[in-house]
């Protein structure tokens, strides 16, 4: 039976075992378990140089008493790949069946990937990959929504999930140029939380065996490998069953680390790293186990079958296997190190006899004369010496190859700490920057933009700071008479008011009208009216672009900060302060900061922190702004206001002039048939002209002092009050 370990595999049959695998047509030789070589056949199924049946197990020097039962049990059916479990495309469960099957070249990240979002190669980096991170962890969170993880990408260290606070930490290095590894980047996201889902029993019980059975650090390394290999196969098997879409991610993820990258598994010499090398190619992706490899360890081979052949159909059964595996791989690498401690002091031996002659070359050239007998002295003494040292020292000859072995694995499934590819610092924080401001985009509405180029809104909250903090008290400080000038003007809004009605001919009897019964009256009764104003919900907007300059954007932050002390005491108020510039990060965007809002109690003065950014898209600004109060409030028939506080026209990239007026004013109509009201707010350098085209209730404020009178009075007049 030919074989090959590169492409696909056509003919992925089942009706071979495991023995017959691992042997070859057409070959004169077949392994002897006795010689423990490839032998010739004497053409009855014996060796020809020993006579014992090459099929014959029982006493397989590789067995144990522990292990026997195993090694002697029937040889399980396994494909031309060498797959003893039946899995689909890429060696994953329930793979290779659905329509997004790799061999159709769809991917299911391309529908948040560059190919259908605004984002694309060149876009900033740090939105990118914060944009792709919230939907790795979106996935994450379908797999099993009652484990809960954080997700976070990688900076100086190797992808892993720490089990104890569920954390997943994912190579972000995969995406950080492009978007061609998605889908591999969801796999690896997706595997690391199928271990906080499904792992915590094995650690338990991986310590359990650990204290029984583990006494040198070598040890510990063999069963812990044993445990990982084992429990990535049993957890992507579950996978198949709770979450069947998501197998594809797996599979894209495993070709990427197995098959892509199986060139960079390298060559060990040494012998035991490279037994566990193929129990891992074994369990996990078979093909890769080539002629060669087979032949080197075809006995090895058929113990993993037959062990691993039911390993994976429950808890127990896992247990039992990996125990059995441990067991086995201690006798091979006793068996592979015999005569190890001969050979470590014949090591001893010669470093001492190289430490003599140069000695006798350092003596002889200084002149002096040491005779052959004193010379065979000091050899012995010295002999003595390094023996004794190295006698003395404990060598955990298994450890070291564990670290051989996991050097290779970690290079193999992309978790080698050497490598120097990982997301930098700076971006690392950039990243984190935009995660603490809970950084999104949302595309406005088709109808509403001016052009495809101009739809997308960008949303990040402010954060505080000590300058921010100091930057609202001096403000409030500032403007404290108009706080209260506000409070007391508008203070009334909310309130119960009773009403009562005399003279009524039902009701509750009025008292002071019983005089009247003798003449025969029968409007005897009062009726009480209790009025209450409609819930509230005020949007502040302010305008941030760069024409604010530092003056007039103090004057709108002192305005914006007074409106939100003198409303925000008010419960039936939901009050949101927005800021809003345009085409900073890149050119069409409109650009939001959420100042205050009610889910933002934990930064009370991060409006400390409004400052002249860079441009405005004012209809974009107000549409957004409607949109997002409608999201967040929990006032459903509440009264809408919106205050837009502005020094004058919008102005950005391809939006300015007569257009960018026409584009608010529609934007302005649009909000306002959704029952908004909006009022602006003009400070220096806003016209009346332009206010009145954009909006149909405006104020102009050229003196902070008179905000309150002014504000107040439109605010009645617009609301009814």
């Amino acid at each position: 039976m030919g074989f090959h370990s590169k492409g696909k595999v056509d003919d992925d049959t089942y009706d071979i075992d495991v023995d017959s695998w691992t042997s070859f047509d057409g070959d004169d030789e077949d392994y002897c378990y006795s010689c423990e070589d490839w032998t010739d056949n004497d053409g009855h199924g014996n060796c020809k140089d020993c006579g014992i049946a090459f099929d014959k197990i029982d006493g397989d020097a590789w067995a144990t008493a522990h292990t026997t039962k195993t090694s002697v049990g029937p040889a399980p059916a396994i494909s031309t790949s060498g797959d003893i479990y039946g899995r689909g495309s890429g060696f994953t469960w329930g793979g290779g069946t659905s329509w997004w099957h790799s061999d159709g070249g769809s991917s299911l990240s391309s529908m948040w990937g560059s190919g259908y979002s605004t984002y694309s190669r060149g876009t900033d980096d740090a939105y990118r990959l914060l944009k792709h991170k919230n939907h790795l962890d979106s996935l994450c969170k379908v797999v099993d929504p009652k484990v809960k993880h954080s997700l976070t990408f990688n900076s100086h260290s190797s992808g892993h999930t720490n089990m104890k606070t569920g954390q997943i930490v994912i190579d972000g290095d995969l995406i950080k140029d492009s978007d061609d590894n998605l889908d591999i980047t969801a796999g690896l996201a997706i595997h690391e939380k199928l271990h906080l889902v499904y792992s915590q029993e094995l650690m338990l019980a991986e310590s359990g065996m650990r204290d029984r059975l583990c006494q040198t650090q070598g040890e510990s390394m063999l069963l812990h490998d044993i445990c990982n290999i084992i429990e990535d196969e049993y957890i992507e098997k579950q996978l198949s069953t709770t979450a069947k879409g998501f197998v594809h991610y797996i599979e894209k993820c495993k070709k990427h680390y197995f098959e892509d990258s199986f060139e960079s598994m390298g060559k060990t010499t040494d012998a035991f790293a490279d037994l566990i090398n193929t129990f891992m190619l074994f369990v996990r992706y078979p093909s890769l186990i080539d002629d060669d490899r087979r032949k080197r360890h075809a006995p090895h081979i058929r113990f993993f079958a037959r062990t691993m052949s039911d390993a994976l159909d429950s808890r127990d059964n896992t247990y039992v296997a990996i125990e059995t595996v441990y067991s086995y791989l201690i006798k091979s690498f006793q068996k592979m190190n015999e005569g190890a401690d001969d050979k470590r002091l014949e090591e001893a031996m010669d470093k001492a006899d190289s430490r003599v002659s140069d000695m006798m070359s350092k003596f002889e050239k200084s002149g002096v004369d040491i005779s052959d007998e004193e010379w065979e002295s000091i050899r012995e003494r010295m002999r003595a010496e390094f023996t004794k040292e190295e006698t003395g020292r404990k060598v955990d000859e298994l450890a070291k190859s564990m670290h051989i072995a996991d050097e290779i694995v970690k290079k193999l499934i992309g978790e080698d700490d050497t490598s120097s590819s990982y997301l930098d610092t700076e971006l690392m924080e950039k990243i984190k920057d935009l995660e603490e401001t809970d950084y999104e985009e949302i595309d406005m509405d088709k109808g509403l933009a001016i052009s495809s180029s101009q739809r997308k809104i960008t949303w990040q909250k402010a954060k505080n700071s000590d300058w921010t903090v100091k930057q609202y008290k001096e403000s409030k400080d500032r403007v404290k008479r108009q706080i209260s000038k506000l409070k007391k003007k508008i203070q009334l809004y909310g309130n119960m008011k009773k009403f009562t009605i005399h003279n009524q001919k039902r009701g509750k009897i009025d008292k002071r009208m019983l005089h009247r019964i003798p003449s025969g009256r029968m409007d005897l009764f009062k009726t009480e009216i209790v009025k209450e104003d409609k819930p509230l919900d005020i949007c502040l907007l302010v305008d941030e672009s760069g024409s604010m300059g530092s003056y007039t954007m103090g004057k709108a932050r002192d305005a914006a900060i007074s409106l939100k002390e003198a409303l925000g005491d008010n419960d039936q108020l939901n009050l949101w302060v927005y800021g809003h510039s345009a085409d900073e990060q890149k050119r069409g965007n409109t650009d939001m900061i959420e100042y205050w809002s009610p889910t933002m109690k934990d930064r009370p003065m991060a409006m400390g922190g409004m400052h002249a950014r860079y441009e405005n898209r004012d209809g974009n600004a107000i549409v957004a702004s409607a949109q997002r109060v409608k999201t967040e409030s929990d006032q459903p028939n509440a009264k809408k206001l919106m205050i837009v506080l502005s020094d004058g026209a919008p102005s950005a990239d391809n939006y300015r002039g007569d257009q960018a007026v026409r584009h608010t004013r529609k934007c302005v109509k649009n909000i306002e048939s959704k029952g908004w009201n909006v009022i602006q707010v003009g400070f220096a350098g806003s016209r009346s002209y332009t206010m009145e085209r954009m909006f149909s209730n405006w104020v102009y404020v050229d003196d902070t002092d008179k905000l309150g009178d002014k504000v107040s009075k439109i605010m009645r007049k617009v609301l009814k009050i």
